[in-house]
């Protein structure tokens, strides 16, 4: 059965192990993990970076973030994957509202429809950027009023991003009065509900048998995590995971909503989908928190599950990484891939062929922070400080224990290659535009924990 339209669902800070290694009784990802079961699914997939601007270059061009002069604007010598799409006859929609990845960085480039979520202030965000403008972010004043501000937030349906129920409903609406039924399609759909701040709505927590906490102990949470979270307690941390995973149950029900809209309209028996994420999340894992620019699997190692129709899935143990999503695409819609796509296609391995490992890398911080994964090691190399770190991922998956003093011919090897990929990637340097974002750009980026 061939494949003539393609979703691609995207996950903000989804962790592999809390989507489809949970031990709850009651799993957070239902639905992601029938996917999981049924279709293809690598469990060893990894992120090109632990952020979202660092992560998505991979994921919708299939170029390393470094290359074409960096991530902070997406180079239109990139070999996007909506416009090569929409260059081979389909129509491609995109709906996301996450602010790294809006028209000013050029990410609605090949996007026939493009809604990145963008609004207007509304009455309590204006408050909220006066208290910002006026108040110096050092002091206790502004501590106190940013946790009122998540106080707010949760009782007032004021949000830094919209909630995956209006995604998916901007998906549904547009597959049921702007597709014609016929024509080949490419959706890409990005969810920003396990994104911090973390204020699942209560019957997600009661559908995986947690006690909804009040909206005082959400609030406080969610705003220790960022401004002290030396201060979390075990407890807090547990709490945390709960709101964490109650997210992703939420997320799962609206995922579970598109596909059976798919269902509905006869298009599943020709659709691909494809559900991932574009990094994970840190919970006092090497002492941090959030998504900070070291690249540990806590932040790298992310779900990836292709649905192919017609095709019967299974696991897969081989070490890929996001970059690979594009030309897996293009073989699938039968497309020739564009000759600077630098990931391999993974449909070999979905036919069951064997291949040699290939070396993953990760990029952060502009390209100060790097690292290479093999199945055995990992190097982290911070290029500005001149460190690193080594790990046998075969005997310390956790990278708990640093070895790369013992392991000098190691870190010699590594290193040596991630300066081939940093002398490759100024090889194909260019001046980008200087990117403006605007002031509703930068709050919204800040109410999601990006401060500079």
């Amino acid at each position: 059965m061939s494949v003539s339209n393609v979703v691609l669902v995207t996950i903000d800070s989804l962790r592999y192990d809390r989507a489809l290694q949970s031990d709850r009784a009651a799993p957070p990802a239902p639905t992601l993990s029938r996917l999981a079961r049924d279709g293809f699914c690598f469990d060893r997939a990894f992120a090109n970076g632990p952020n979202t601007p660092s992560s998505f270059p991979t994921l919708l061009t299939g170029t390393y973030p470094a290359m074409y002069g960096g991530y902070r604007y997406l180079d239109g010598r990139r070999p996007f994957l909506s416009a090569t799409l929409q260059d081979a006859g389909m129509r491609t929609v995109g709906y996301h509202s996450n602010p790294h990845l809006g028209p000013e960085k050029n990410y609605n480039h090949g996007f026939d429809t493009f809604n990145d979520g963008a609004e207007d202030d509304d009455d309590a965000r204006t408050i909220k950027n006066f208290v910002d403008e006026q108040v110096p972010s050092d002091s206790r004043l502004y501590r106190i009023l940013r946790r009122i501000w998540h106080y707010v937030t949760m009782t007032t349906d004021t949000s830094a991003y919209a909630p995956a129920t209006e995604i998916t409903d901007r998906a549904i609406d547009w597959l049921e009065t702007d597709w014609d039924g016929d024509s080949p399609y490419f959706m890409w759909l990005h969810y920003m509900d396990v994104h911090y701040p973390f204020t699942p709505p209560d019957r997600f927590l009661r559908d995986i048998d947690v006690d909804p906490l009040s909206t005082r102990r959400t609030a406080d949470l969610n705003g220790r995590m960022q401004e002290d979270p030396d201060s979390l307690t075990a407890e807090d941390r547990s709490d945390l995971l709960d709101l964490y995973d109650g997210e992703i149950r939420y997320m799962d029900h609206n995922l579970n909503r598109l596909l059976e809209k798919l269902e509905t309209q006869d298009a599943r028996e020709n659709t691909a989908v494809v559900v991932t994420a574009d990094h994970g999340e840190a919970f006092g894992e090497h002492d941090r928190y959030g998504h900070h620019p070291y690249n540990y699997d806590e932040l790298v190692h992310i779900p990836l599950v292709f649905d192919v129709p017609g095709r019967e899935g299974r696991q897969i143990d081989q070490q890929v990484s996001l970059i690979d999503v594009p030309p897996t695409l293009y073989d699938l819609l039968g497309i020739e891939t564009p000759e600077a796509v630098q990931g391999r296609s993974l449909e070999p391995l979905m036919t069951g062929e064997d291949r040699e490992d290939r070396v993953v890398v990760c990029t952060a911080s502009g390209g100060e922070m790097l690292a290479t994964r093999t199945p055995e090691w990992k190097l982290l190399w911070d290029r500005k400080a001149d460190t690193v770190e080594l790990y046998h991922l075969t005997e310390d998956p956790g990278e708990k224990h640093d070895v790369s003093a013992e392991s000098p011919e190691i870190v010699e090897q590594f290193r040596a290659l991630l300066e081939d990929h940093v002398a490759e990637a100024r090889a194909t340097d260019t001046d980008l535009p200087e990117v403006e974002e605007s002031d509703e750009v930068k709050r919204r980026l800040e109410d999601l924990g990006y401060v500079e």
